[in-house]
């Protein structure tokens, strides 16, 4: 397989999943077929424990390793950020496309959102985003935005019928693979939360804002969109069968939000991303929201000074190159500039 012809590498973190990681590898290869031969591949950055490790390799088609088309790198310690950035590092494709490792790919989505990447060469690109599913959701439920009017966590926007700017959204993303690793001139990857391997939390929100601040713009691109599929966090009934609760016991949610993953609390990546971002004026605007949701987990109060520290460093990279402040993002809205058709995608 030429290396140099790669169009995209799908990266995907993975963390002791067997059967839906192989769900979500055969829905890549089919769905890149349409690129042609040397159109793509599949990277794996997978930080499983070591028998479940095994297990995955056992478990996926040999024949798609020896022609170059799937490439699995094994970290062995627990870290989202660090493993996707070991994925992207390995990978060899001139795009880079972020998919969960429990997901189906909307029919045709790569392949539109290789075009839109080939047909959009301007410098100031960053991300562009297929809209995002859930298995237990109609398709008209799909989400493609999110909306910053209140607190940066964000509530969820809809998907577009046309292309159109927008605020930030988690993956399925695509972006170009050299502006995503480029420390000077770009966006330099996951930085902080990577580099202490951070845990679950604050990394979509990390890498879809700064973008916006260094100058660069994200997008929507309207697709089949990608689907989470299941198993989904244990739902507790409290007895009454017409009402759920999903559960605080953060055992529960091993499976869905990577409660073991990274060195530090649960959902901590989410306080290290506001300071990060936008100091602790935005640590502060969003505090509410992280004890709201995800106050089970973290303390925020507790974590604070620690968050504050493990940013610092890519704080001060991110002061030194952004063009503008999250104070006067949140003001400007530039997402706004030039919307087109607004209108829900047809389902």
């Amino acid at each position: 397989m030429d290396e140099e012809a790669l169009k995209v590498s799908i990266i995907i973190s993975n963390r002791n999943d067997v059967a839906m990681m192989s769900v979500t590898f055969r829905s890549c290869i089919e769905e890149l077929r349409p690129l042609g031969p040397g159109g793509g591949e599949v990277v794996i950055g997978d930080n499983s424990d070591e028998p479940t490790f095994q297990l995955l390799r056992g478990a996926l088609p040999a024949g798609y390793i020896r022609d170059g088309r799937l490439k699995i790198v094994h970290q062995k310690f627990p870290c989202l950020f660090s493993a996707r950035e070991l994925a992207a590092q390995t990978a060899t494709g001139e795009y880079l496309m972020c998919l969960d490792s429990h997901m189906i790919v909307g029919r045709d989505s790569i392949v539109k959102l290789v075009d839109f990447m080939d047909r959009h060469q301007e410098s100031d690109i960053g991300f562009a985003h297929a809209p995002i599913s859930w298995a237990h959701q109609h398709e008209d439920r799909a989400k493609h935005d999110r909306d910053m009017t209140t607190h940066e966590l964000g509530n969820w926007g809809t998907a577009y019928k046309d292309e159109r700017l927008i605020s930030w959204k988690g993956m399925p993303w695509i972006c170009r693979r050299s502006w995503f690793l480029d420390r000077e001139k770009g966006l330099n990857g996951y930085g902080a939360l990577s580099k202490h391997h951070v845990s679950w939390g604050g990394g979509d929100m990390h890498i879809g804002i700064k973008p916006w601040l260094l100058g660069f713009k994200n997008w929507a691109v309207p697709t089949n969109p990608c689907v989470h599929i299941g198993p989904f966090p244990r739902i507790d009934t409290k007895g009454n069968p017409n009402v759920t609760v999903v559960s605080k016991n953060p055992e529960d949610y091993h499976y869905r939000v990577y409660s073991k993953s990274g060195e530090y609390p649960h959902t901590f990546g989410f306080l290290v991303a506001c300071y990060i971002l936008g100091g602790e004026a935005m640590m502060n605007r969003n505090k509410k929201a992280l004890s709201d949701r995800f106050g089970q987990f973290l303390s925020a109060d507790k974590w604070w000074v620690k968050a504050k520290e493990i940013g610092r460093e890519e704080k001060i990279w991110l002061d030194s190159r952004k063009i503008m402040s999250f104070e006067q993002l949140l003001e400007r809205k530039p997402w706004n500039d030039g919307q087109r058709d607004l209108r829900p995608m047809a389902g």
